[in-house]
């Protein structure tokens, strides 16, 4: 999903995309990821001739950065990623970003690889459902049925993230269940979902005194939400 275009100075850009041909690879790879944060496609152009760099973190970062955008250019070196258990997470999330239908075969082999971790599955599972193969869909489904924490408390925010069915109907039955241990999850959930109707709902769990953490990112996500409406 392409991030909203965020705003910055015609300086600020221009030294961001000078830092681009810097000589220090740190460097080169902090101006992709802020580049890649403004959420702006016309950057794409800029960003993938990095793809080549040869330092190997810079042009994994454009990839992430193009995925980001919106851009499968990066496709390969994405799937590379999953190679690596450093880079895997990142590259599976960024996949999830893209849900790149030509990478469906990979990322349905990747699934059923013996002894992976059960959130990276997710996340293989997640990107799969971005290309529109219910396998993926489905998968993620049964997890919000999961009696594990972690995988059903990540599964409900990928089902914001994704729009699924009725995610909004979902994660709001979560988020005011007071009894219920994934509030903070399913509110996650929807943040991503960018929906005015959760407004009320937000104002009221952003004074609850019970759970301060829940409170404070529920205040968050209303400001959030107005400043976008």
């Amino acid at each position: 999903m392409t991030p909203a275009v965020m705003t910055i100075s015609a300086a600020e850009k221009g030294k961001l995309l000078a830092d681009l041909q810097a000589s220090d690879p740190v460097q080169r790879g902090h101006a992709l990821d802020a580049l890649s944060a403004l959420g702006d496609a016309r950057l794409c152009e800029h960003i993938h001739p990095l793809l080549k760099d040869q330092d190997s973190v810079v042009a994994f970062k454009a990839a992430i950065g193009l995925a980001q955008l919106g851009d499968d250019r990066g496709v390969d070196l994405l799937l590379s990623g999953l190679r690596s258990a450093d880079l895997r997470s990142f590259a599976l999330d960024a996949l999830i970003d893209l849900g790149p239908n030509a990478a469906r075969g990979r990322l349905t082999k990747f699934m059923g690889r013996l002894f992976l971790h059960p959130l990276e599955r997710m996340q293989a599972a997640a990107a799969l459902a971005r290309a529109g193969d219910p396998a993926g869909s489905a998968y993620l489904e049964d997890c919000l049925k999961s009696k594990r924490p972690e995988e059903r408390g990540f599964a409900l925010e990928l089902w914001g993230r994704l729009s699924m069915p009725e995610a909004y109907k979902k994660l709001m039955a979560v988020l005011v269940d007071e009894s219920d241990p994934h509030r903070l999850d399913a509110l996650r959930g929807l943040v991503h979902l960018n929906d005015s109707r959760a407004l009320d709902v937000l104002g009221q769990v952003g004074t609850e005194t019970s759970d301060p953490e829940l409170a404070a990112e529920a205040r968050w996500a209303a400001e959030a939400l107005r400043e976008g409406a």
